[in-house]
């Protein structure tokens, strides 16, 4: 899959139109209509993407439960700057169980994060809490 990378605008309003996708480490619940700014982005463990404008600043990341509906927002505030998303293809969301969410770029398809990695092998260990 080929990303269309690229910016639109100058000074801090820049627009960047990027793949994106996202990774939930939560293994208790499957996560849908994952929203950054309103804008749905790609899901699947990072295996599906899309292509989103994104704009620099403070960012409103929300998702659901797929099997209840209920809404998840991120709990941390999470700011994207200019100088993450400059000459970058992707971009991916990480969904933390205790619902904070951390944001990588990347000029390759993007991978899980360690931090994730051992959330996911600590919740398998002990169970969810």
């Amino acid at each position: 899959m080929f990303s269309a990378a690229g910016c639109t605008g100058i000074g801090p309003n820049a627009t960047y139109y990027m793949g994106t996708t996202s990774f939930n480490y939560d293994p208790t619940y499957s996560d849908y209509m994952l929203k950054l700014n309103g804008q749905e982005i790609g899901g699947g463990f990072g295996g599906a993407m899309s292509t989103n404008s994104i704009k620099t600043g403070t960012q409103v990341i929300t998702w659901k439960d797929a099997k209840t509906g209920e809404p998840h927002s991120a709990k941390n505030q999470v700011i994207i700057t200019k100088e993450q998303l400059k000459g970058m293809k992707y971009l991916a969301a990480h969904l933390y169980p205790d619902d904070t969410v951390e944001v990588t770029t990347s000029n390759n398809w993007p991978n899980p994060t360690e931090k994730g990695l051992r959330w996911q092998e600590r919740i398998r260990k002990n169970g969810a809490e």
